[in-house]
């Protein structure tokens, strides 16, 4: 099977310099919270020189080992060279000491990204994982944040990180920070970039109250106490009050009418910007088929909270995870399929307004995930603010490597159809109409958005990819896009707008396939743009300076079709405010 794998192409920094520091350094400032409980800041800065070796050896997360005959690197490192022609196993090892005072604060190992699949062991201790070595599964575009058990620090003496990395396909390594010990102030501002001061006493307290009947109201199944704890326009990772409610009570139904709501290693600040800010380690428990499941896995939250009630208002993000239960996907069981949301400058701000949709697919061993350590919300802000495009929501779905097909195990474009595009548009304001709803897709992903773009005209009419696979036979049950447009009848192919951009370089040959279309819509008198550049291979390289070019082609689409847009700017009178990574 020939595989797309985007080897360079999903080194996510291929156009940013990585920041190295030289050595490891320790903060700890002692602090004195309003609630009246000494905590000690704890920043221990692990970038810098690491030692490092190829192969497996589960003797290497031992703290004694003797790792003086590894070469010494750097970290992060991007684009390490062993993984130039090397598909396999390494490992990294850094030795650090902690000073005695830093015991008893809750400290996370921010590890930063890793590609492709890791596991952590301090002094010998498994402290988190991430993907899997078998079957291989890549989460190279996850941020590693992993909590430290409290027996595993040594402190007030040596302490040694190991980290065994499996790259599975192209280049590979620890190739992007921060990387560090931290207690969560430190991991809030220095990974997360939240600065703040803890809220005084009286505030701490009406907010652990709040927190206590949330708790409460889900454990006796009183959803109506549960919402009375939220404020009129709460609105967190684009849920607002109706849907929590839609998403409570279907758990609540599910597990019998009760929730087990936990809260743990709360902390209260007010933020420099003025909001009421909790920083928690919250989960949900309930049951499916009779046996506890985590229905909200334990995870770091940052809650906001209204100053004055104290009631929770949301973080009103502009980008942010969300998912769906599928019942499609894998017939016979509920599978949660996530996908990540972009929603436009102006779009709290215009509480009225609907906007039209672009689904971005990613490439194969890719997810989700991927777009938030590329700052894509940042990068989208850029086009509808200052690029002048039309303003538009983006939905990011997790594909896997499934290549945006049904198999005969997942069911995925049966969920992605039926459900996920309903969901779309039932919980966020788009226009629900074939004419403003677009595919963009990078490599495996522009597969997919030709092939499913051509398959569903009911639901799409704009199709932009980079670097995408045209000619690829290898998915079962579909017919190959560049034969598509040779037997699609040619009033439908003449209903989409289309732009398609590759790299003449490009070391999968996907420029052929791109010269392949281009004739074939040619000969059929169908309007295209697929540009061939001159220079450049399969890489982010390639196709991030020209994401104004495919969301370009979308706007001027979805404006030839009678879109609507205020005269004034996004953001009328104030400045946008950033998107913001996931919380």
């Amino acid at each position: 099977m020939v595989t797309v794998a985007p080897s360079p192409a999903r080194r996510l920094w291929a156009l940013i310099s990585v920041l190295v520091l030289a050595a490891a350094s320790t903060l700890l400032v002692p602090m004195a919270p309003a609630s009246g409980e000494a905590t000690t800041t704890v920043a221990v800065n692990l970038e810098g020189p690491a030692r490092f070796t190829v192969g497996d050896d589960m003797a290497w997360a031992d703290p004694a080992f003797d790792d003086s005959g590894w070469d010494q690197v750097t970290v992060p490192y991007n684009n390490h060279p062993a993984f130039a022609t090397y598909d396999g196993f390494g490992w990294y090892r850094i030795t650090f000491d902690l000073p005695a005072n830093a015991a008893g604060a809750n400290l996370v190992a921010a590890l930063g990204y890793i590609d492709d699949a890791d596991e952590a062991y301090l002094n010998g201790v498994l402290i988190g994982k991430s993907g899997s070595f078998s079957p291989a599964d890549s989460q190279w575009f996850e941020r590693r944040l992993y909590p430290v058990p409290a027996d595993a620090p040594v402190y007030g003496g040596r302490n040694v990180l190991a980290v065994r990395m499996l790259d599975m396909n192209g280049g590979g390594g620890w190739y992007q920070g921060p990387i560090g010990i931290y207690s969560k102030d430190a991991l809030r501002e220095q990974v997360h970039g939240i600065t703040g001061t803890p809220a005084d006493a009286k505030t701490t307290a009406a907010v652990r109250r709040t927190l206590e009947a949330q708790r409460q109201a889900l454990a006796s199944g009183n959803l109506s106490r549960y919402l009375s704890t939220l404020r009129v326009d709460y609105n967190h990772d684009g849920h607002d009050k109706d849907r929590r409610a839609e998403r409570l009570q279907g758990w609540l139904d599910e597990s019998g009418g009760s929730l087990t709501l936990v809260d743990s290693e709360v902390e209260v600040i007010v933020t420099t910007d003025g909001r009421l800010l909790v920083d928690t380690n919250r989960s949900i428990t309930g049951t499916r088929g009779g046996e506890e499941y985590a229905v909200q896995p334990r995870q770091q939250e940052f809650l906001v909270f209204d100053t004055n009630s104290t009631k929770e208002i949301g973080n009103h993000s502009r980008f942010f995870r969300d998912h769906l239960d599928s019942t499609l996907e894998v017939p016979g069981e509920i599978t949660a399929r996530e996908f990540v949301v972009y929603l436009p400058p102006s779009y709290h701000l215009n509480p009225d307004r609907e906007y039209p949709v672009v689904y971005l697919l990613h490439g194969i061993n890719g997810g989700s995930r991927e777009w938030e350590p590329r700052d894509f919300g940042t990068r989208l802000d850029e086009l509808f603010t200052t690029g002048g495009l039309a303003e538009t929501i983006v939905i990011m779905p997790d594909g896997e490597s499934l290549w945006y097909s049904n198999t005969p195990e997942v069911k995925w474009r049966d969920m992605f159809i039926n459900e996920m595009v309903p969901t779309v548009d039932e919980a966020y304001r788009t226009i629900a109409d074939r004419e403003f709803r677009g595919l963009s897709g990078v490599s495996m992903g522009g597969y997919g958005a030709w092939q499913m773009g051509w398959s569903h005209p009911e639901l799409f009419s704009s199709i932009a990819t980079h670097m995408a696979s045209l000619s690829y036979t290898g998915v079962r049950g579909y017919t190959v896009p560049t034969t598509l447009a040779n037997t699609l009848d040619v009033d439908l192919l003449r209903s989409y707008s289309y732009y398609a951009d590759v790299c003449a370089q490009d070391w999968y040959g996907f420029a052929n396939g791109h010269r392949t279309m281009s004739s074939r819509l040619t000969a059929r008198d169908v309007p295209h743009t697929i540009v061939i550049i001159p220079t450049g291979g399969h890489d982010d390289a390639c196709w991030m300076p020209r994401i104004s070019d495919s969301f370009g082609s979308h706007s001027d689409h979805f404006r030839a079709h009678g879109l609507t847009e205020p005269t004034n700017p996004p953001c009328p009178g104030q400045s946008c405010t950033a998107p913001g990574r996931r919380r």
